[in-house]
């Protein structure tokens, strides 16, 4: 089987001992991803909206329009809302639904997700507002996140991370990829995943690894035809170094 073959099977079962934290921890990881790729906080709608002052309701706006769909398409559905209606609690409480289809339209989904912004603007007024984002137990904000019809735990986390910088780590798809290959989840479980990668790089960098991995997925962990040989850290990948083994028998 060749290396990109073998990689794309996701290396589902490989046991602790082949895991990547049997060659490396997560420092010395976090330093070679950080060292080896560039990550421009301008291709990242949800820094892009933590960035541009508009208050925490629209980094949760900004990281709802990503959901299913590419940064350049939600940083420009954002910016489009930002003009067109507004991005805070406020103006999202004052606006129709319409008016919000209408402006995130680039997005994807956009009537779907224009009704999980209005949701999640009347459910957060009800709390007390933009406060009750900041100041409430990450905990229990998660847990009120995720009761919103329209957000899950990778949106709620995304946002928890970047906001309150709280102990979760965000699972995508290049990071549920990633996870599996390099043996520190056995199956495509999101609670599994994420709870191994917090553990392996740490809570102080859990934000900043969620977008590393996503860098290290769209540059060389690819679903398919990974990049297997110019992958930075291909030494400690223990799908890699297994792909060679079966290449040599």
């Amino acid at each position: 089987m060749t290396s990109a073959k073998r990689s794309s099977t996701e290396s589902e079962g490989l046991d602790k001992s082949e895991s990547i934290s049997a060659k490396a921890d997560g420092d010395t990881i976090y330093r070679i991803l950080k060292e080896s790729l560039e990550v421009d906080w301008r291709e990242y709608v949800a820094l892009v909206a933590k960035i541009r002052g508009s208050g925490p309701f629209a980094v949760l706006v900004g990281v709802i329009l990503s959901q299913n769909t590419s940064d350049r398409n939600s940083i420009e559905a954002f910016l489009n809302l930002e003009k067109r209606v507004g991005t805070s609690l406020e103006k999202i409480l004052r606006s129709d639904v319409k008016e919000i289809e209408d402006a995130i339209k680039k997005a994807g989904l956009w009537r779907q997700k224009a009704r999980t912004i209005k949701r999640a603007a009347e459910a957060i007024a009800r709390m007390g507002g933009e406060e009750y984002l900041l100041k409430e137990d990450p905990s229990r904000l998660r847990e009120f996140l995720t009761s919103i019809d329209g957000i899950g735990y990778k949106t709620a986390d995304v946002f928890l991370s970047v906001v309150r910088r709280a102990p979760y780590f965000a699972v995508d798809t290049h990071a549920m990829r990633i996870a599996i290959r390099w043996g520190l989840a056995s199956k495509r479980s999101y609670e599994e995943a994420s709870k191994a990668l917090l553990e392996f790089f740490g809570c102080e960098r859990a934000e900043e690894a969620h977008r590393l991995l996503i860098a290290l997925g769209r540059k060389y962990c690819r679903p398919r035809n990974p990049k297997c040989r110019e992958c930075p850290v291909n030494m400690y990948c223990p799908a890699y170094r297994r792909s060679d083994t079966d290449k040599a028998s």
